[in-house]
């Protein structure tokens, strides 16, 4: 069984229904809010969305969420072309057949499934290859479990992570250990991002959790990069 949401009109045109091709609609989210971590495919109806709607979908922190995106009824080459340089899975212009939609939501999910090598956000950039953090291509000579903790909050930048999902996560556990191992290894993360120039960036939340906060510099910087 296959699974899409829909953002855009009330009534799914038929040629984006994939309901018409077996798969279920999973519900939309509230108001003008956006799913956080998506597990299936996303059909966008851009001539639908809000201009706030949209912000959000294209804010540097949210090429996590474009990466599972369809992008739906973009006539114009030019900007297809663009809006797949900032990240999304995919984008099609109005007259497609509602077979070709599926085919390419199904390559959208396939894609969105595996892992990038690299993860980059506001002058930060991860490799998954080497295990290595690098700020303006200095390196931050991480430990490889301080790596996978970024890397596990930057794939939600700016929502805060449980310390339940970064043991699951991060460490592969499904209990709380007794032990302190998530605090050690978040401040010796801080320790070197804040000798790399990323000062602030790690915050502690509530209930033992932490989330990647871009100091208001930076952020100002992140939205004029690309995805």
């Amino acid at each position: 069984m296959r699974w899409f949401q829909w953002i855009g009109q009330d009534e799914i045109p038929a040629s984006t229904d994939l309901r018409r091709c077996g798969w279920r609609l999973r519900g939309q989210p509230s108001g003008d809010s956006l799913p956080d971590m998506p597990d299936c495919p996303l059909l966008v109806d851009r001539s639908s969305l809000t201009p706030y709607r949209w912000r959000l979908l294209m804010a540097a922190n949210r090429a996590a969420l474009r990466r599972w995106t369809l992008v739906v009824g973009i006539a114009e080459p030019a900007e297809r072309v663009r809006l797949l340089a900032k990240g999304f899975g995919d984008v099609v212009p109005p007259d497609m057949a509602l077979a070709e939609v599926q085919a390419r939501a199904r390559r959208v999910e396939e894609q969105a499934m595996c892992l990038p090598r690299w993860r980059k956000l506001a002058g930060l950039s991860l490799d998954l290859l080497q295990r290595e953090a690098f700020y303006h291509n200095r390196p931050l000579g991480l430990h490889p479990r301080e790596f996978l903790l970024l890397w596990r909050l930057m794939e939600t930048a700016g929502r805060p992570v449980d310390k339940r999902e970064l043991l699951r996560d991060v460490w592969h556990l499904s209990h709380v250990p007794e032990t302190n191992s998530v605090a050690v290894h978040a401040s010796r993360l801080r320790s070197k991002l804040t000798a790399g120039g990323l000062d602030g960036w790690v915050q502690s939340t509530a209930g033992g959790g932490y989330s990647l906060v871009l100091p208001v510099a930076a952020e100002g910087l992140a939205r004029k990069l690309p995805a």
